[in-house]
């Protein structure tokens, strides 16, 4: 069999209950991540003071040059949060706040663009919602498209197509609670239907030495955090291979958040 789809709803609201706090590395795993994430951020810093220290020299660069150190600093910024949250067990110390969700994807497409342009990779983004805005963990979502944009383009080595699309929706199952489903689609190799099950698990990788199997793992915990839901089809037939990611994020009131029996954000 070529082609099968799993489906997770991350959410304990059809039960009643409040979601658990998500575990994603348990155990000795976490320690282990943690050490790494430990190793890195040292010098992550001094990579953060050197491009601090260039922007001090702004006056004399270029536009360009201007915008891809502001960019650096930007990403550097988010490889150091991310750092951190995995020192503190995969959590988020910032909060959940109103954003424009077409927003954060599309400044994650103008960063990538270049990249993908030089792979022959294809990028097309739908967005059909007037009203985006949700009560979001911003930067855990912004990894999130990357992750999974980076995941389709390593798909790809000789080039393809990603088609991104976000969209009022409601949730398949359950209280068909009321939100946005973002989409992420790639005409790429395909996930084989043994690994197909594997890859939310942490550091489950098919991309050998290449791969830390994290970034899928951080997939499920983030669409865990929003209390949404994922849904991953894929299909290695030939010529008609690829993978759909496709995720729901609910949308939340602030009144909720702020509940005695709400999770502590």
């Amino acid at each position: 069999m070529t082609s099968k789809s799993i489906c997770l709803n991350l959410s304990d609201r059809r039960n009643g209950r409040r979601p658990a706090k998500p575990s994603v590395v348990p155990g000795n795993e976490s320690r282990l991540a943690a050490s790494f994430a430990h190793e890195i951020s040292n010098p992550l810093q001094s990579l953060i003071d050197l491009l601090h220290l260039i922007a001090g020299e702004e006056a004399t660069l270029s536009r360009d040059v201007r915008r891809y150190l502001t960019l650096a600093r930007e990403e550097a910024g988010r490889i150091s949060q991310i750092a951190h949250a995995a020192m503190n067990g995969f959590g988020t110390a910032a909060g959940r706040e109103e954003a424009n969700v077409p927003e954060i994807l599309d400044s994650v497409l103008r960063f990538y663009r270049s990249r993908f342009e030089t792979q022959g990779i294809l990028v097309t983004a739908h967005y059909c919602c007037p009203d985006g805005n949700l009560l979001v963990y911003v930067s855990a979502l912004r990894q999130m498209f990357s992750n999974l944009l980076l995941n389709a383009a390593d798909a790809m080595p000789n080039g393809g197509k990603i088609h991104t699309r976000i969209s009022k929706a409601q949730e398949w199952t359950g209280q068909q609670r009321r939100g946005l489903r973002v989409t992420f689609g790639d005409d790429g190799c395909g996930i084989a239907t043994d690994a197909l099950q594997k890859i939310l698990e942490p550091f489950f990788t098919t991309k050998g030495v290449s791969g830390n199997g994290i970034g899928l793992s951080l997939v499920k915990d983030t669409v865990q955090k929003h209390d949404g839901a994922l849904r991953v089809r894929s299909s290695t037939k030939p010529g008609r291979s690829g993978s759909v990611f496709s995720i729901f994020l609910p949308a939340v009131e602030l009144k909720q958040l702020s509940r005695p029996d709400s999770r502590a954000a």
